[in-house]
């Protein structure tokens, strides 16, 4: 199998593809900047064989991050594992897309790999919202060019923001079945301006995007926060749950045997 891991800052996101380009387990450890190779290593074998996968069945790994600090230290961890080919999507490596931002190779990587996933769609031009520590929007053409991206803060930065710089809001969970817009008490009333508000900036935002990109645009959503927010926007989207993985498996694609 192929291990495609993405970065995040709360949490790394680990896929297995088989040889089909088929994703057939997901499963994500903490983040941790502190830990060694060793712990990772140990930690990614542990929730691979809860998924039915062993350290041996791996041929190769794709990497993207938006942690530096432990691109490094999962390749380590990889190679203790397995000893197989890592790809790691900085500079140098192949997309395939053609990116017209002021420095391309200051574009995160995970913003690289989604807009790879997108154009492989072949809806363009298409924005995707990847939902996560932040939020950000990766906007590609009618003619498949990364035009651009924004950067917001995201779900949880926004509800810690509100209990640290607000001394009566206490820390509040997000995950409850529905939240009205209206809330009749404190813990409603965060709920509602975070959920809500987040589901009214992105809506906000596809329509300006809009106005740029054309009416015909394609709009995907991903992240780990898309469920948190799907239900409460009003724009049309397309689900696509670890988008980025699937970029990445592309990017394995291109690049493999280099």
């Amino acid at each position: 199998m192929l291990l495609a891991i993405n970065i995040q800052n709360s949490a790394i996101t680990l896929g297995c593809f088989d040889g089909s380009a088929k994703l057939r387990a997901v499963a994500r450890v903490a983040t941790e900047t502190g830990h060694t190779a060793d712990q990772y290593a140990c930690q990614i074998e542990s929730v691979l064989r809860l998924r039915g996968y062993a350290a041996d069945e791996i041929y190769g790994a794709v990497v993207c991050s938006v942690v530096p600090s432990l691109s490094t230290v999962i390749s380590e961890a990889v190679q203790i594992l397995c000893s197989c080919e890592v790809v790691n999507v900085s500079s140098g490596v192949k997309t395939g897309l053609s990116i017209q931002i002021d420095n391309p190779r200051a574009l995160g990587s995970d913003l690289v790999c989604v807009a790879v996933e997108a154009a492989a769609q072949g809806k363009l031009p298409a924005l995707v919202v990847d939902m996560n520590a932040a939020t950000t929007f990766t906007a590609l053409n009618a003619k498949g060019v990364l035009a651009g991206s924004i950067i917001a803060p995201g779900t949880q930065i926004g509800l810690d923001a509100l209990h640290e710089k607000a001394a009566q809001l206490p820390l509040i969970s997000l995950n409850r079945k529905t939240v009205k817009l209206l809330g009749k008490n404190t813990v409603d009333s965060m709920a509602s301006g975070v959920l809500h508000g987040a589901a009214s900036m992105v809506d906000g935002m596809i329509g300006k995007c809009r106005e740029q990109l054309g009416d015909n645009l394609t709009v995907y959503l991903t992240g780990t926060d898309a469920p948190l927010v799907a239900d409460y926007m009003r724009e049309t989207v397309q689900r696509i749950d670890d988008m980025v993985l699937y970029g990445l498996y592309r990017i394995w694609t291109k690049n493999r045997g280099k």
